[in-house]
């Protein structure tokens, strides 16, 4: 089982140490949420597209996977750009942790309009599906039901394609749509979810890996990975706010 560390935090020196010794112990990948705005004044951790820059210029090995990029925050040639920009600072280890779009709290505190769920969805088919061509180096026409692209370009391209990884929390519609399109599917730690999921693989026929997401320290968390690996999970999300603690806790595991 590989382990990915979702880091909730504020210090950015605390975030630096805590990255640094993630890659030292082994972990898999880094990432962090995509909230940018604070439903309480209290919930003020990191996160954004600096963030991943800085942790690539100090680490050598460990991946970062955001959990998860919220696709209605951003328009598509920001993230063709961002993403960009972030696989050639890193050397190829950033994959696109991205979802529809939930918990439209940020949303309405910012004036942003939530599209239906059909639109959603659709909406990150289609935007997944022009960046992948996008970042081959290529003019894109796209002409889709919600995205409409002439010409658009964004050089230069990725070192390599980035890895898609769709966070579908526990929709079954976005799920059944995914596995048409995504590299890997997360979804929340709940097993029955966990074995839908497994069974929507199966069926697409794709080469598709499945990870799951646990929000908050679990003290059966050791017992719970198994439990999940020996139903097809590859990689778990761990989200952690007692840093060093939680860490050395996890590399035990």
């Amino acid at each position: 089982m590989r382990i990915s560390i979702n880091l909730a935090w504020h210090d950015w020196p605390e975030i630096l140490v805590a990255a640094r010794a993630a890659e030292d112990y082994g972990f898999d990948s880094i990432g962090f949420v995509d909230g940018y705005h604070s439903g309480a004044l209290e919930q003020d951790y990191l996160c954004g597209w600096s963030l991943y820059g800085a942790l690539a210029m100090a680490t050598s090995r460990i991946h970062f996977v955001p959990m998860v990029i919220d696709n209605m925050n951003y328009l598509p040639g920001v993230l063709a750009k961002e993403i960009a920009a972030l696989s050639i600072i890193s050397g190829g280890r950033f994959e696109l942790g991205i979802g529809a779009g939930d918990g439209f709290d940020g949303s309405r505190a910012w004036g942003v309009p939530v599209p239906s769920a059909t639109a959603r969805v659709a909406t990150l088919r289609e935007t997944i599906t022009a960046l992948r061509q996008i970042w081959r180096g290529m003019q894109v026409t796209f002409d889709g039901e919600y995205l409409r692209l002439k010409e658009a370009a964004c050089v230069p391209v990725p070192p390599m394609p980035p890895r898609v990884v769709v966070g579908v929390g526990s929709s079954k519609r976005l799920l059944h749509d995914a596995v048409t399109y995504a590299d890997e599917i997360n979804v929340y730690s709940d097993e029955e979810f966990i074995q839908l999921a497994r069974s929507e693989i199966e069926a697409s026929k794709r080469d598709i890996t499945l990870s799951t997401f646990t929000w908050g320290w679990r003290e059966d968390l050791a017992e719970k990975l198994l439990a999940w690996e020996a139903l097809g999970v590859e990689r778990t999300f761990v989200t952690i706010w007692k840093l060093q603690e939680q860490l050395v806790l996890l590399s035990k595991m």
